[in-house]
C-alpha cells in the first residue's frame, strides 16, 4: 500500500505519472485493474482543472490604433463596435474576427461608442472634435456626392448626383427617405440641373446626359454624342436647351426634345509660346500643331448660359484656361 500511495502522490504532480504507472509490474489482478481505473479518473479531473485555470481569447480582432471603447450589440450577439485614438469607429463580427465596417468621419480621437438597446441598428460615437455622430448599421454603403441642386421653385426640395450612378431627390422636411432615386446611368453622376420645377437633366462619366421627371423613376430621354469618361465637363440649361463640354475639346448643345446634338463648337488646340526642346520635326510635318503623347488632352471643363430674352449666349471654358462667349443666332 505504501507503493500505491507513492504512485498516487506522483500522479497528482502531472500526467507523466500515469505513463510511468502503466508499466508497473505486479500480479495483483483485480486490485491492479481497479487501481488503474482510479488513476485514470484522477488524471481526467486533473486535466479538466488545468484547462479551467488557463484563460485564452475565443476570438481576436486586430486594430491598427489604440482602442478607447468597445460596445456589444444587444440583439446581434456576434456584433460589436470599437472606437480608437485615430477617430475611427469600427464594427466587428466577433464570430469571424473580421471588421465589417470602418466609419472614419471623426477628425480627432474618438473616446466613446455605444449601441442603442431599443433600436439595435443605431450606434452613437463621441470624439475630441466636439461631435457626436449617429450611425445606422442597416444603411446602404455610402458614396461620394458629386453635385447638389435645389429645385428652383421650392425651398425644401433638393437633388444630388453621386458615385452610385444615381440621382437622388429629397424633401428636406422628411429626409429619412428619398422621394425618388433615378437609376439609368452606368457611371458616377457628375452634374444635375433643373429645367423647371418638375424636370431635371443629369450628366455622367458614361458619356450621356439624361432627362428626368421628378415624379417618375423612368428616364425620359438620353442625350448622346459628346465624350465624357473621366473629367467634369460642365452642364448648363436655359430650360429649353442643354449644353455640356466634351473631352474632345468641344462644346455640345442639345435641344430638350431631341437625343442628338443640335450644334457643336470646337476649341482650337492651344499652342505653346516657346517651341519644345528636342529634335526638329521632319520635313513636311505638322510641327508644333501635333500634341505630344505626354501632354494632357484638352477638354471643355465648364459651361454657363446667359439668360437674356433677346440675346441668349453661352459662356464656355476649357482645361487650358481659354474662355469664350458664344452667341446663338
Amino acid at each position: 500500500m505504501e507503493h500505491v500511495a507513492g504512485v498516487l502522490k506522483e500522479l497528482r504532480t502531472g500526467a507523466a505519472g500515469l505513463a510511468r504507472l502503466g508499466s508497473t509490474e505486479g500480479g495483483e489482478g483485480d486490485a491492479a485493474s481497479a487501481l488503474r481505473r482510479e488513476i485514470a479518473d484522477l488524471a481526467d479531473s486533473s486535466v479538466v482543472r488545468d484547462a479551467v485555470d488557463v484563460h485564452y481569447p475565443c476570438a481576436e480582432m486586430q486594430c491598427s490604433h489604440k482602442i478607447s471603447c468597445v460596445s456589444w450589440n444587444a440583439y446581434h450577439k456576434s456584433v460589436l463596435a470599437s472606437s480608437d485614438y485615430e477617430g475611427t469607429v469600427s464594427v466587428w463580427d466577433a464570430a469571424t474576427g473580421q471588421r465589417t465596417r470602418a466609419l472614419m468621419e471623426h477628425d480627432k480621437r474618438c473616446w466613446s461608442v455605444h449601441f442603442n438597446r431599443a433600436d439595435v441598428r443605431l450606434l452613437a460615437s463621441g470624439s475630441d472634435d466636439a461631435r457626436v455622430k449617429l450611425w445606422s448599421l442597416n444603411a446602404e454603403r455610402s458614396f461620394n456626392v458629386c453635385c447638389v441642386r435645389f429645385n428652383p421653385r421650392s425651398s425644401c426640395h433638393l437633388a444630388f448626383g453621386s458615385a452610385d450612378h444615381c440621382v437622388h431627390y429629397y424633401d428636406l422636411r422628411a429626409p429619412r427617405r428619398a422621394l425618388a432615386v433615378l437609376k439609368d446611368h452606368r457611371k458616377a453622376v457628375s452634374y444635375v440641373k433643373f429645367l423647371d420645377a418638375h424636370t431635371l437633366v443629369s450628366a455622367s462619366t458614361d458619356s450621356q446626359l439624361k432627362l428626368w421627371r421628378v415624379d417618375s423613376p423612368r428616364c425620359v430621354r438620353s442625350f448622346t454624342g459628346h465624350a465624357n469618361e473621366k473629367n467634369f465637363v460642365g452642364l448648363a440649361t436655359d430650360g429649353t436647351y442643354v449644353a455640356c463640354g466634351s473631352e474632345n475639346n468641344a462644346l455640345y448643345v442639345y435641344y430638350a426634345g431631341l437625343s442628338r446634338p443640335l450644334l457643336t463648337y470646337r476649341f482650337d488646340a492651344a499652342r505653346p509660346f516657346l517651341p519644345a526642346a528636342g529634335p526638329p520635326p521632319p520635313a513636311g510635318g505638322a510641327g508644333g500643331a501635333e500634341r505630344r503623347e505626354d501632354e494632357p488632352a484638352e477638354f471643355v471643363s465648364a459651361v454657363c448660359w446667359r439668360r437674356a430674352p433677346h440675346a441668349p449666349a453661352l459662356l464656355a471654358a476649357n482645361s487650358q484656361g481659354t474662355i469664350k462667349v458664344l452667341e446663338l443666332v
